[in-house]
């Protein structure tokens, strides 16, 4: 049933269903009574709406909105300016709204509860059947983050020792006709030896097509750079070079490298440089010799260095400098050439696989971010074991996706503008400590940077130098801290306390790292990290 608006009604429900009577008119089909708003209000709202059906932006998305009594009329008219209502979920207190991915305002108004829509799916298991047995997927998350996407679109140049084109779980992912055999000098990068094959179906082995397992990225292709001659298992550190070139002007986004080299060679560093200069991803293993040494390439500071861990996550192959995460790395079932499948391949080589496919997972979720603000997104979705930060053992943590990031009721960094900063830009970074009136509590901050090839922690006093021994962060005030009210400290800025000011140039590129550690009788109440990337120029 129709009702009049005039001054009188009282409106229950802040939301009128339209309908449409032909393109230019719109009435008001049925109000429900919540709150007092006259006539003019009507107008004002329903004028928004026909705006907003002409002005709604292409890229939008989905959130729910709560509706309570403290919502006025021009909380109302700002919501459907700046959205569109596309469901009332009357009787209940709830709308569903479509709103631009840009718009920051909609969410800050005042009394308006505001919902991320939450995805759902069916509670099926692909009919893959070694699928069951690759318990790395389940490990880093793979099967949820597959609701958002399975990596279409984004290619991975492969540095290896070919691969085979005719594995049915591979053909369709396989880009083999752009590869190259650099080791043999010929455009046919067929695998004889298994490795690259190996490698390739951790990353892009189809799924749900009812034969062997699932790749991490089952939607993305390989290019195939084979780099060893024949089936041997070695290859130059020249040859690698010139497949890197070659990767790097191709359309890949990603280079993966389950390699390493004995030592290290400036030519392949100069070609990595070349591929860091086209925005490649470059992933690199750390190697299995479970020596406190990363091996080259996997060390320079702008390459993911990959190590590994077992299903009772405990690390192995090697770790120390320039060791970035870690990732499973053993009973790993993956296509060998012909038909066949095998679970034998040990180590950083299998993890570096997953990494890279991670990485197609996260371009095609994010398809307008530069590789830094990809390793950025990588490196603070990572589960981070104890000992809290960065660490020799496990560099930044244990390889895991995620679309929903942790928050602490104590402990939050002010949000960043953006993850990627350059020298002589002004990086404003806040820590915020709440909730914790009436409690006494030591704060411990760090900042951990790549300094050359080496990672370097540092820890603040107020009013005083950086230190590289860790101590309490308000040990010169007094010890334990007791809080009155919520603080707010300025950690880099104008009045930074670990950086005062811009950046400085000359900083070495890569992962920079803040942690900060709330401790309350001797025990960890909190913990949060914010993660980085700084450029050298």
């Amino acid at each position: 049933m129709n009702l009049v608006c005039d001054k009188k009604v009282t409106v229950r429900r802040k939301i009128t269903t339209i309908v449409q009577i032909n393109p230019l008119q719109y009435k008001i089909h049925c109000v429900h009574p919540l709150i007092q708003m006259p006539y003019f209000s009507y107008k004002v709202i329903v004028i928004a709406i026909l705006l907003s059906v002409f002005i709604l932006p292409v890229q939008a998305r989905q959130v729910l909105i709560h509706l309570d009594t403290q919502t006025n009329s021009a909380e109302l008219a700002t919501l459907y300016q700046q959205g569109r209502v596309v469901k009332d979920l009357s009787p209940l207190p709830w709308l569903v709204v479509d709103i631009a991915e840009t718009n920051a305002r909609l969410r800050q108004a005042n009394n308006l509860a505001i919902y991320e829509d939450i995805r759902g799916h069916f509670a099926s298991t692909p009919t893959d059947p070694l699928y069951a047995q690759q318990w790395h997927l389940d490990e880093i998350g793979v099967p949820d983050y597959w609701n958002i996407t399975r990596g279409e679109g984004v290619t991975i140049a492969l540095l290896d020792s070919g691969v085979d084109p005719n594995h049915p779980d591979l053909k369709d992912n396989i880009l083999f006709t752009q590869g190259y055999d650099f080791g043999d000098a010929d455009a046919d990068a067929y695998d004889a030896n298994g490795h690259g094959t190996a490698m390739a179906g951790l990353m892009v082995a189809q799924c749900d097509n009812a034969i062997g397992g699932c790749g991490v990225a089952p939607q993305a292709k390989i290019i195939p750079y084979k780099l060893n001659q024949t089936d041997s298992g070695s290859f130059s550190s020249a040859t690698l070079a010139t497949a890197i070139l070659a990767a790097a002007d191709s359309d890949a986004q990603i280079i993966s490298m389950s390699l390493v080299l004995d030592e290290s060679a400036p030519w392949v560093e100069d070609a990595l440089r070349y591929a860091q200069g086209k925005n490649k991803l470059l992933v690199a293993a750390a190697g299995n010799d479970n020596l406190p040494t990363v091996a080259f390439p996997a060390n320079l500071p702008f390459v993911v260095g990959v190590g590994a861990f077992t299903k009772d996550h405990e690390r192995f192959g090697n770790y120390g400098e320039g060791l970035k995460i870690i990732a499973p790395g053993v009973s790993l079932w993956t296509t060998q050439p012909g038909k066949e499948y095998v679970n034998f391949y040990t180590g950083t080589s299998p993890a570096t696989a997953l990494v890279s496919a991670t990485l197609a997972l996260l371009i095609a979720s994010h398809p307008t971010y530069t590789a830094p603000e990809l390793i950025v997104s990588l490196i603070t979705a990572s589960q981070d074991p104890a000992p809290a930060g960065w660490d020799e053992q496990s560099g930044f943590g244990q390889l895991h996706l995620s679309s929903v990031q942790t928050t602490d009721p104590h402990l939050q960094f002010s949000a960043f503008g953006k993850m990627v900063y350059h020298p002589n830009e002004q990086l404003n970074l806040d820590l915020f400590l709440t909730d914790l009136r009436g409690q006494s509590a030591d704060l411990y901050l760090r900042i951990n940077l790549p300094i050359d090839t080496q990672r370097i922690s540092l820890y603040q006093l107020f009013n005083a130098e950086p230190t590289l021994d860790s101590i309490p962060f308000n040990q010169t005030i007094i010890s334990p801290f007791p809080f009155t009210d919520d603080l707010q400290l300025s950690l880099f800025g104008e009045n930074g306390l670990l950086i005062r000011g811009a950046l400085i140039a000359g900083l070495t590129e890569g992962i920079y790292e803040v942690d900060a550690t709330l401790i309350t009788d001797a025990k960890q109440l909190a913990y949060q990290r914010q993660i980085l990337w700084i450029s050298a120029d």
